[in-house]
């Protein structure tokens, strides 16, 4: 029964999806938008005794890569498994524990230019914990982190990096956010510039030259290139 067992194992993994098959699958279907990609199978896992294997592709665009997970059984494959008696999806778990993965990563990674950073906008007493904010004036979630920002200040000072990962519009806010903060003689002056640039509903703004705007991406970036992924990103 042992060897049956050993032999049943085998063949299931003899019978799965190849490598070259998974990855000239998703070829046709990614190249059609980015002719100069490239996909490559990074690792393969057994899923529990579901009889599936875990798949990490890898996607490679002008030299920015991105995983992404599958999962195949014989000649099947599909993008999540779930586990109703649990409420588990083993692709929401991967994308999670990536994104967990990302965050630290960026966090030791960050940390020592944020503390150096002069394009920064601080608030609140230096003899308090500092913590930095990475930030997005269009950013559902960095509005909500803003409308909480006199409560955070009671315990923290904070430090707001501007960041922004929407289009030309939130980089022209930011770099107004910076040039009108810089004459700010104090923190109320300073939220309030960042509550009328983070209005949704604001429309009518100066504009903004493509030094200043240079100045914003450059800012983005940097930041980029050491991991940050998403706003609002905090570091403590």
């Amino acid at each position: 029964m042992k060897k049956l067992g050993l032999i049943f194992a085998c063949s299931a993994s003899l019978f799965a999806a190849s490598n070259s098959e998974i990855s000239d699958f998703y070829s046709k279907s990614i190249k059609m938008q980015f002719p100069n990609a490239t996909i490559s199978v990074k690792d393969r896992q057994k899923v529990g005794n579901t009889g599936f294997e875990s798949v990490i592709v890898t996607i490679t665009v002008d030299g920015q890569k991105q995983d992404q997970i599958l999962f195949t059984k014989d000649n099947i494959i599909v993008p999540d498994i779930i586990d109703l008696k649990t409420r588990t999806s083993y692709a929401q778990e991967y994308e999670m524990k990536k994104f967990q993965e990302a965050r630290e990563n960026f966090t030791k990674n960050a940390k020592p230019v944020a503390q150096k950073e002069k394009m920064v906008i601080t608030l609140g007493d230096k003899s308090k914990p500092a913590i930095y904010v990475f930030s997005d004036p269009e950013c559902p979630f960095c509005r909500e982190q803003l409308a909480q920002v006199k409560d955070e200040l009671k315990d923290y000072q904070i430090n707001y990096i501007l960041t922004p990962v929407h289009g030309k519009s939130a980089f022209e806010k930011s770099a107004l956010i910076y040039k009108e903060a810089k004459k700010a003689k104090n923190d109320e002056a300073k939220i309030a510039i960042l509550k009328k640039y983070y209005d949704p509903n604001i429309k009518n703004y100066p504009k903004v030259s493509d030094a200043e705007l240079k100045q914003i991406f450059s800012l983005y970036e940097k930041y980029r290139a050491l991991g940050l992924s998403a706003t609002p990103t905090i570091i403590k």
